[in-house]
């Protein structure tokens, strides 16, 4: 049995251009932080929510807790957190964070604001 090569490239043509018009997988994180509580005890916030991503967050630069910030999380202090999961935060308390609403932001979006007494 021969193959006829203009049916190999016509073939090959038509699976290109399906391979074109095939849709493409995007994956995207909608997922924004909640936070529940914000404690205080001592110089440390203990926060507890869900969504704080997988742990590991803690150490990605666009993910810290930011203290001290406006109702709309503006200004304020990013701290980085000295333990961090998927439910629970803790961070110190710079002397400079004042009081204000604190936030949690993870890979870059920001979470609910809760309402916290530094002083």
């Amino acid at each position: 049995m021969t193959t006829n090569p203009r049916l190999i490239s016509l073939f090959a043509l038509l699976m290109l251009l399906l391979a074109a018009c095939a849709p493409k997988l995007t994956i995207e994180n909608t997922v924004v932080p909640t936070l529940f509580s914000a404690k205080v005890e001592g110089d440390t916030v203990r926060l507890q929510g869900r969504y704080f991503g997988d742990g590991m967050s803690g150490a990605s630069e666009n993910s810290y807790v930011l203290i001290g910030a406006d109702v709309n999380g503006d200004n304020g202090v990013a701290v980085r957190a000295s333990s961090w999961s998927t439910t629970r935060i803790e961070a110190t308390i710079p002397a400079n964070a004042g009081f204000g609403f604190v936030f949690v932001v993870v890979d870059g979006t920001k979470s609910n604001g809760l309402a916290l007494n530094t002083q």
